[in-house]
């Protein structure tokens, strides 16, 4: 399991753990400022170049020790790692309220407001750290602020939102409070273009891998089609699928397209 399972989830999966996102570690002030700060930081990102851009003039040898420095501070801060269509169910069910609201990578990266992330709260009378932001961010140019779902809608949203090939990932807020999921693709996500763009780990691969059983495969390449991260690939010339387990995130996008259940996850060896 991964090292959060073992700090914050008791050797379980620490991202369905409660105390993770309640509002006791909430309550610590760093972590309030830095809620509030991240999201005046975003605002302040739409229009302008991608930060990320300015790796690429830091020279070679210089350059494993840049991405230690941020894949350290990024696992301390907001730290980020795939789930499951399975797992955000369960997450769904054990929070109070679920709340719907606009995409920060999609704002930067795309220019355009779309709704793809959720927040969760655990305590039925507030509204976690969503209280901290400025609520003019929630509204933008032409969105409808704040929205409040119940848990069925949650759930038929995600399953929308899986249907469309969008990765789940939770994130936290100074590890390991737990603000929200996001819902994304390599084409607006940050965090994705940060590891399959400029080779950074911003995004954590998930506790499932994908495992192939070949009896039953058609080799007929849907799956692969729904892989972002290049575990699967089909060999035009042998007509064959190729699995690469190294390069899962275990996402589960391509379990649900295969016709024949060829494909399924089992826990990650960390």
């Amino acid at each position: 399991m991964c090292d959060n399972c073992v700090k914050h989830g008791e050797g379980k999966k620490w991202f369905l753990q409660a105390k993770n996102y309640s509002d006791e570690l909430l309550a610590d002030l760093r972590r309030r400022r830095y809620i509030q700060e991240f999201f005046a930081h975003q605002a302040r990102q739409v229009g302008k170049a991608e930060p990320m851009e300015l790796l690429r003039r830091v020279p070679k040898l210089l350059r494993p020790l840049v991405d230690t420095v941020i894949t350290g501070r990024l696992r301390r801060d907001h730290f980020g790692q795939v789930v499951t269509l399975e797992e955000t169910r369960e997450i769904v069910l054990m929070v109070s309220k679920v709340v719907r609201l606009p995409c920060v990578c999609r704002r930067i990266t795309l220019r355009q407001e779309r709704r793809y992330c959720l927040g969760f709260i655990l305590s039925p009378n507030s509204l976690g750290a969503l209280e901290l932001i400025d609520p003019s961010y929630w509204d933008g140019p032409d969105g409808p602020g704040l929205e409040m779902l119940t848990r069925a809608e949650a759930l038929t949203l995600l399953e929308e939102f899986n249907a469309e090939g969008l990765v789940h990932s939770v994130w936290t807020f100074k590890t390991p409070f737990i603000g929200g999921l996001c819902n994304c693709t390599p084409t607006e996500c940050r965090a994705m273009l940060g590891n399959l763009t400029y080779d950074l780990t911003v995004l954590h691969p998930g506790e499932s891998i994908v495992r192939l059983n070949r009896a039953t495969c058609l080799n007929c390449g849907a799956c692969a089609n729904r892989c972002w991260f290049g575990a699967l690939s089909f060999d035009r010339g042998a007509r064959r699928l190729e699995l690469n387990q190294a390069k899962c995130y275990g996402c589960g996008l391509c379990t649900v397209t295969c016709p024949t259940q060829a494909l399924d996850l089992i826990p990650r060896r960390w």
